[in-house]
C-alpha cells in the first residue's frame, strides 16, 4: 500500500524538491557506479564515503508471493554517501555507509537519521522510494516524515540491530514489494508547473 494522502504527497513532493540538487539527482552522484558481477556466494555491496562511523544494512528484496526478487537495483542515499546496488539471485543485498545524521527539514524542525531508498525492478513501471530508519535511533520516533506514516505501517520503514561479531554495526531491512507486511513507498510527484 502506498501513502497517497493528498497532504502527505504535497508535503514530500516540496521535501523531495528541496533536497533535490541542481542537476536533477539526490544527494551527491558522483560516487555511483553500476553493480559489478560478484563471485558465486558473495553479497553486493558498495563501499562509499570514507572515515566516520560505518553501519552495514543487509536485507532481500521480496515480491507479493514471498518470492526473492533476483534482479532488483537499489539506489541508497543520505547527505553524505550514494551507493547503487543489485540483489543477487536469492534476493539479497548488502550495503556499506557512513551512518547518517540528523539533517534539518525546514526552519529547524530536525529529521532523525535515515538512508533514502529508491528500488529498481523488472515489472515496476516506476522506482518505489523508501527511508531506512535505525530502531537505535532515540529520534526515530519524533521524525517528521515517519510521523505522517499511519502507526501501523512504521515498522516497516525501520531497520533492526542485528547481532553481529564484526566491529561494524549490522541492521535488517527486507523490501517486500506488496501484500502482507508491504514496505511503505512514498509518492512523490513533483508539483505541476
Amino acid at each position: 500500500m502506498f501513502v497517497r494522502s493528498n497532504r502527505i504527497n504535497s508535503i514530500i513532493s516540496l521535501l523531495f524538491i528541496f533536497a533535490m540538487g541542481a542537476c536533477g539527482n539526490f544527494g551527491s552522484c558522483g560516487a555511483c557506479g553500476a553493480s559489478r558481477p560478484l563471485p558465486e556466494g558473495k553479497l553486493p555491496t558498495d563501499q562509499t564515503v570514507e572515515g566516520g562511523a560505518q553501519i552495514r544494512v543487509e536485507g532481500r528484496v521480496i515480491d507479493g508471493d514471498g518470492a526473492a526478487v533476483p534482479d532488483a537495483v537499489i539506489e541508497m542515499w543520505h547527505a553524505a554517501a550514494f551507493a547503487r546496488i543489485g540483489t543477487d539471485a536469492n534476493g539479497r543485498f548488502s550495503l556499506s555507509a557512513v551512518r547518517p545524521k540528523r539533517v534539518a527539514l525546514d526552519r529547524g524542525v530536525m529529521q532523525a537519521p535515515h538512508l533514502s531508498i529508491a528500488v529498481f525492478a523488472r515489472g515496476l513501471m516506476n522506482h518505489l522510494l523508501t527511508r531506512i530508519y535505525f530502531e537505535d535511533e532515540p529520534s526515530t520516533e519524533s521524525d517528521p516524515i515517519l510521523r505522517l506514516v499511519p502507526e501501523a505501517r512504521r515498522p516497516t520503514l525501520i531497520a533492526r540491530h542485528a547481532p553481529d561479531e564484526s566491529l561494524t554495526p549490522l541492521y535488517r531491512f527486507d523490501i517486500v514489494l506488496q501484500g502482507a507486511g508491504e514496505t511503505v513507498f512514498f509518492d512523490f510527484r513533483s508539483p505541476a508547473r
